[in-house]
């Protein structure tokens, strides 16, 4: 059973979580970093898991600060000690601190390493029937975590080239959490790998570590043996591995010569391990065999141009390729692919309820697509789950595509004849009705069997005649009144429609000039 003292950090700035990490010699001293959380909530849930000790804790944080925290603490979990980093000296607020539960608090600005230290000792001996014991030295975990963090302690480095002494490396790993999900025993499947590596890497120095507490590392350390044959190895030791974790997918590096390029070489392999989901029918993976592909930008203005035009069909079958090119790609990443997606599927039932659809309805919709995205364990699933949303996307708008259709360019229609003796523009009305320019002149000429410019034109026609009908307005007015600027070409365009000139359609309608009305013959 650990002798060490158990600490949670509690912080939500990640490099000041990583400078008190990197502080001091943890287990040297008789401490161990159990665990870390970025916000008061996040460590009410860790320290249920953890059941660290001490809580060093900041003050301003997102979600639950500081005081409610220590305050929670208190009230639930009274035999840990809470220590507060605090960047205010003020009188009230450090009694306010106290009075909340703290045992103790530090001031930011001047924190410092014996600070520090000596601020955990005194919180230790307050903790019922535990003895602090010092001296018990760096174990490599630690040391192998100082050495990623970034914020290694000077010798951490030193103490790595007596555990490695061969010039060659390369790393093999597994996101375990994300492989295998939260509930997986992170210590089972590093034992499982512990065991493997003594079975199959014979002759090599391969040491087995976990960093951040879900990244299981494996650092393989060689002098002569070329890379290839041990790779080799490094598969079949997986491949047995997998009859007890059948869901394992580890990937390893490129060969690296020297403990200096370990961060950066990790680095690598925590980003690759995410590649899983693009690698449903493998279990180990090399870093040679991911192509180095750049994502493709999504045109999310098309998209939503389609989406206003009401083209649901033309803007899903643009998602449908953009997502299988992604998934041949293997880029973006698959939180990246998944959210875009799924807002773009959003984008089309928000502009459905906009429209009059059922709320209730849209609710579900959304409910459905989030479950049927987020469950794809791999790009395969994922199309799949795509395709089942599309073929129900397809089916309501068929649905109310003849109704919304003629609604929309009714809508238009009456816009036109409302205002046709305005300066009115196609752009104006695509504008106004939230329609692609290209896409409702097309759609404009199909639903009214005439183009833009000739039905306004029609409408202000109409509305001359009815003006010249009243008799009592000149003909050079009622140009002006239903939007034309130039008199001839009104004169023009209206024996266009009518077949007579402005003033022949008023004497044929005995209409009267100068105020006298004429009777018809």
């Amino acid at each position: 059973m650990s002798t060490y003292c158990r600490i949670l950090i509690v912080e939500d700035e990640y490099l000041t979580r990583q400078g008190i990490k990197g502080m001091i010699h943890w287990e040297q001293e008789g401490f161990q970093i159990v665990g870390e959380a970025s916000n008061g909530e996040e460590a009410l849930a860790r320290i249920e898991e953890l059941k660290p000790q001490i809580v060093l804790t900041d003050v301003v944080m997102p979600v639950m600060d500081g005081i409610a925290l220590t305050q929670a603490i208190q009230e639930r979990y009274p035999e840990t000690r809470v220590i507060v980093l605090s960047g205010y000296s003020d009188f009230e607020y450090v009694k306010s601190i106290f009075q909340h539960g703290a045992v103790d608090y530090i001031l930011k600005p001047t924190l410092n390493q014996q600070e520090l230290l000596a601020t955990l000792c005194k919180a230790a001996g307050q903790i019922p029937d535990f003895v602090l014991t010092r001296g018990g030295g760096d174990s490599f975990e630690s040391v192998i975590n100082q050495a990623l963090s970034g914020f290694p302690a000077p010798d951490a480095l030193e103490k790595l080239r007596k555990v490695f002494p061969y010039p060659h490396f390369f790393l093999v790993g597994m996101n375990v959490p994300y492989v295998l999900g939260n509930a997986a025993n992170l210590s089972r499947e590093a034992g499982i790998l512990a065991a493997g590596a003594e079975e199959f890497l014979p002759g090599v120095t391969a040491r087995v570590a976990t960093i951040d507490r879900k990244f299981l590392l494996m650092i393989v350390n060689y002098a002569a043996e070329p890379y290839r044959s041990l790779t080799e190895r490094v598969r079949k030791l997986v491949a047995a591995v997998r009859v007890k974790s059948p869901r394992a997918f580890y990937v390893y590096t490129r060969e690296f010569s020297g403990l200096g390029l370990l961060k950066e070489t990790y680095t690598r392999l925590a980003a690759l391990s995410r590649q899983r989901f693009y690698c449903r029918d493998v279990f180990i993976q090399g870093e040679d065999a991911f192509a180095p592909a750049a994502a493709e930008p999504f045109d999310a203005a098309r998209f939503n141009a389609l989406v206003r035009a009401s083209d649901m069909r033309q803007a899903l079958e643009q998602l449908d390729a953009w997502l299988r090119r992604a998934v041949d790609r293997h880029a973006p990443g698959e939180f990246e692919l998944k959210s875009l997606v799924q807002d773009a599927l959003y984008q089309m039932l928000a502009f459905w309820e906009e429209s009059g659809m059922d709320a209730e309805r849209i609710a579900s919709l959304k409910r459905d697509c989030f479950i049927r995205i987020s469950e794809a364990k791999f790009a395969e699933d994922l199309l799949e789950a795509f395709g089942c949303i599309r073929a129900d996307f397809l089916t309501l708008f068929e649905e109310r595509a003849p109704r919304q259709g003629k609604r929309s360019v009714q809508e238009i229609l009456d816009y036109v004849e409302e205002h046709c003796a305005e300066a009115l523009t196609l752009n104006d009305v695509a504008k106004r009705f939230n329609f692609n320019y290209s896409y409702l002149s097309s759609y404009f000429s199909a639903n009214s069997r005439e183009g833009f410019s000739e039905y306004l034109n029609r409408a202000r026609i109409r509305r001359a005649e009815e003006l010249l009908r009243k008799g009592d307005i000149p003909v050079s007015e009622v140009c002006g009144m239903v939007g034309y600027g130039d008199h001839s070409y009104f004169c023009k365009v209206f024996k266009k429609f009518t077949g007579k000139t402005p003033s022949e359609f008023r004497r044929q309608c005995g209409a009267a000039v100068g105020g006298k009305r004429w009777k018809k013959s």
